[in-house]
């Protein structure tokens, strides 16, 4: 049962590129434990790790009055909205993914049945997304270094990358997901760098800079947004350029979602809480 919510309105402002925006933290102790954030339809979806939940507010970040729990779940980590309003859902340490229909239900999952290994699906994965032709895509980054890519049936297809810092070399692949122009995204996190493949992970480029990258989205003019351990968020434009930058307000900013109207949700930790970053309208001049 969710209990009394405390939103918190700083009036403090971060600004991104030409956009500002209005900050606010949500804290409840139904948010102690979080993980990551996703939007699916109208509501914020936030993925605990202690005792494994689903917790729902609305989009404005009012909470709702119940929860979803997730038996199935040892420790979740990862959480991303899919195409036909689902989500996929990862266990790190039971080394599985998950899809969830948009009543929150289990349709199918990806797992390795308990037995991980180095190399193969699954050892403590981070993050799945869908691409834009149906496959899936895994980021098994805690005990392996690798992404894996299974077809729209979820058979395993392929693996691609391995331990180390060249090109294509991973380090603790966090996040993952496709940008506007095709290209997979996933953020290497102990290299510091954002890797960038196509669909059959060939590597294309790295975006540098960062320090220790926790979490990736889109926003709505297709800005590339990557937090990391400064902490801080950054946004890049479709030429991997630097556009904006602020700071988050907790130690990790380990997840990451945004709204239709361009409002940014963050899954903070220590302190655990959720945090908007809401667009304002530009002052007319």
């Amino acid at each position: 049962m969710i209990s009394e919510t405390e939103i918190t309105r700083t009036n403090a402002y971060v600004a991104l590129g030409q956009k500002r925006y209005r900050v606010a933290h949500i804290t409840d102790p139904s948010l102690i434990g979080i993980s990551d954030v996703a939007i699916l339809g109208d509501k914020i979806i936030v993925l605990r790790r202690k005792t494994p939940e689903l917790v729902l507010l609305n989009l404005n970040g009012t909470l709702l009055d119940h929860s979803v729990e997730l038996p199935q779940f040892v420790c979740g980590h990862g959480l991303r909205s899919l195409a036909f309003e689902r989500l996929a859902v990862t266990d790190m340490d039971d080394h599985k993914v998950i899809l969830i229909d948009a009543d929150l239900q289990e349709i199918a999952r990806m797992d390795c049945d308990a037995h991980p290994s180095l190399g193969m699906p699954f050892n403590h994965p981070c993050d799945c997304v869908q691409g834009p032709d149906g496959r899936y895509y895994v980021a098994d980054g805690y005990g392996n270094s690798t992404v894996h890519i299974f077809d729209a049936d979820l058979n395993h297809m392929k693996t691609f990358g391995h331990p180390g810092e060249d090109p294509g070399a991973f380090s603790t692949p966090h996040s993952i997901m496709f940008d506007r122009q095709g290209r997979l995204c996933v953020a290497d996190r102990e290299n510091n760098r954002v890797q960038l493949f196509d669909a059959e992970g060939v590597w294309l480029g790295q975006i540098a800079g960062l320090h220790k990258p926790m979490a990736l989205a889109l926003a709505p003019d297709g800005l590339l947004l990557v937090t990391d351990q400064t902490p801080r968020l950054s946004a890049y434009d479709a030429n991997d350029r630097l556009v904006g930058r602020c700071r988050t307000f907790s130690t990790y900013a380990h997840g990451l979602a945004v709204q239709g109207d361009g409002t940014i949700v963050i899954a903070d930790m220590n302190p655990d809480r959720l945090t908007l970053f809401m667009p304002v309208a530009p002052t007319p001049t």
